[in-house]
């Protein structure tokens, strides 16, 4: 595959994702390290709002109690259920804290090093967008993790870890060529994923894959493509929030596979050519 000069005259002027970080809005020290915000009931964090006791023991918002208490006093001292001039408190009563923290994100790369890919100037590329989502990540201690596929494997390059220093050597030196093991790719990255969350559950999985597609190669004897559409459909049902970045030059003329794909992971699609920095970083922020 031939790909004009041209073509990547554009990627480099307009579409490469670099300096992610000034594209996030910032709101004050506390931003500046991991940035994803979620709610719950227990641990440490920020008091937000208060909600009905549930399942889970959570502390006690004293403010939403004491008004939820406030316009039962007068009949519960006619009752005799309140003294005069105290405040009876009972179980309906109780609101529960809910806080708000900070937490950071786990981030899995899988890239599609097989001949498929085409050109090693589209490798280059895939690689320049990894490299500048890992300088990201790194800004915000998330944790990385690199798998690579190509030929008859899918490698776990680097288990997530928070140094992006690692993942960078690692992809820097990434091997290509060799038939296209997408199935086995996604069996791989699903495997990588369960892991860190059975190990890190307070931290949100990513799951990115740069990928034309284009499986050519299949562990099981079956037809690659359907194969690799198979384990998409393992992908959606774990429901982890997914991104396809297709590096398909040829879309015009050529199946869509990548983006096939990602509609069987319920993913969603971004072609390598279209890529900007506030499109990927919807997708991890959002």
């Amino acid at each position: 595959m031939v790909v004009d000069d041209k073509v990547y005259g554009a990627l480099e002027r307009r579409y490469l994702v670099k300096n992610l970080r000034k594209t996030l809005k910032f709101r004050g020290p506390a931003s500046r390290g991991r940035r994803i915000r979620r709610n719950g009931v227990t641990g440490s964090g920020r008091y937000v709002k208060a909600r009905l006791p549930g399942k889970d023991p959570a502390p006690v918002a004293l403010d939403a109690t004491l008004r939820a208490a406030a316009p039962k006093q007068s009949r519960r001292r006619e009752l005799g259920l309140a003294a005069e001039g105290g405040v009876s408190i009972r179980p309906d009563d109780l609101r529960h804290k809910v806080l708000s923290r900070l937490t950071g994100a786990s981030i899995l790369f899988t890239v599609d090093g097989s001949g498929s890919m085409g050109s090693e100037e589209v490798i280059s590329h895939a690689k320049s967008v990894v490299l500048s989502l890992l300088t990201d990540a790194y800004q915000k201690r998330d944790r990385v993790g690199l798998i690579t596929f190509r030929g008859t494997e899918a490698k776990v390059a680097l288990p997530f870890t928070t140094s992006v220093e690692l993942a960078q050597k690692k992809l820097e030196t990434l091997p290509t060529g060799g038939k296209s093991p997408v199935a086995l790719a996604l069996a791989k990255s699903m495997e990588e994923l369960a892991r860190e969350i059975r190990k890190n559950p307070g931290r949100i999985p990513f799951f990115i894959i740069l990928t034309d597609g284009r499986a050519n190669i299949s562990m099981a004897g079956l037809d690659p493509f359907e194969e690799a559409l198979k384990e998409a459909r393992r992908v959606r049902g774990l429901g982890i929030r997914t991104l396809v970045v297709d590096t398909d030059f040829t879309w015009i003329d050529s199946f869509p596979y990548a983006r096939v794909l990602a509609e069987e992971m319920g993913a969603k699609c971004l072609r390598l050519a279209d890529l900007k920095a506030e499109s990927v970083l919807d997708f991890v922020t959002g």
